[in-house]
């Protein structure tokens, strides 16, 4: 599934389908949701899926319509200035076959510029490699652990290389239907959102560090204007919907006074 909800980068949104399209394992589905219209694009889609339009400038309202209206047990995500290596669901149909209890899959992930050169770690904002982790990590339970005391304590929480960058998630459907008003809420940090959600619900999260997505660096970048400060009352709006969705698990698995039977 692709988002994209800023007409500005659809020159990269034809990338990124083109990389959905030629994937060695072909995507039963193709969902593209956009909030312009683009005839280019919708003929790049048109032979492997159907183009969605919905008007939004928030991610959340985006991302539900499309897992609403998607028919398969596992969702893979891709923004629209981002790419996949061609192996991409050929891993991912591997991974969610064989890992228990599996709600969440994220990969590494390499660093592109806006022509798609590879793009090293010295040539970056520390913040973003600080992001990528070296060893595969399986998690389940303790959500609790993700809670923080205010906005700017999440933003700088140990635990963003779980899940940073929605193009390298992929997630089980079902636990996502179940709390699809909380991703239509979400303004920005859609990725969060996901892990909190599969975690909040008792499934298993992976990392692992097979590189599968191309994450382009480029200066309309959302996660540049946020390091700008630019989306300081969204980004709050977010956690406080983080935080709530950890609260609600407490309350229902972990406060003593509803032992669990």
């Amino acid at each position: 599934m692709v988002m994209s909800n800023t007409e500005t980068r659809v020159h990269f949104l034809k990338h990124a389908i083109k990389s959905v399209v030629n994937q060695c394992r072909r995507p039963d589905e193709v969902i593209v949701v956009m909030s312009y219209r683009d005839r280019e694009v919708e003929e790049l889609v048109s032979p492997h899926g159907y183009v969605i339009h919905r008007v939004s400038n928030r991610v959340g309202p985006m991302w539900a319509t499309g897992i609403k209206e998607s028919t398969g047990d596992v969702i893979a995500f891709l923004d629209d200035d981002d790419e996949w290596l061609a192996g991409k669901l050929g891993d991912v149909e591997r991974v969610f076959s064989t890992v228990d209890d599996l709600g969440l899959y994220h990969n590494a992930f390499q660093f592109i510029d806006e022509s798609g050169r590879a793009l090293s770690c010295s040539e970056l904002h520390p913040y973003y490699c600080s992001l990528v982790l070296k060893d595969r990590v399986i998690v389940k339970g303790g959500v609790d652990r993700y809670l923080r005391l205010s906005y700017l304590d999440w933003l700088t929480a140990d635990y963003w290389a779980l899940y940073y960058n929605t193009s390298s998630l992929s997630s089980l459907r079902d636990p996502l239907i179940k709390d699809l008003d909380v991703v239509e809420r979400t303004n920005l940090y859609s990725d969060a959102m996901f892990f909190i959600i599969a975690l909040s619900q008792g499934y298993v999260i992976l990392h692992d560090t097979v590189v599968l997505t191309r994450y382009r660096i480029h200066t309309g970048q959302t996660s540049r204007r946020i390091l700008s400060k630019e989306f300081t009352d969204l980004v709050n709006m977010d956690y406080e919907l983080f935080s709530s969705v950890i609260r609600r698990t407490l309350d229902h698995f972990i406060n003593p006074s509803h032992p669990e039977k």
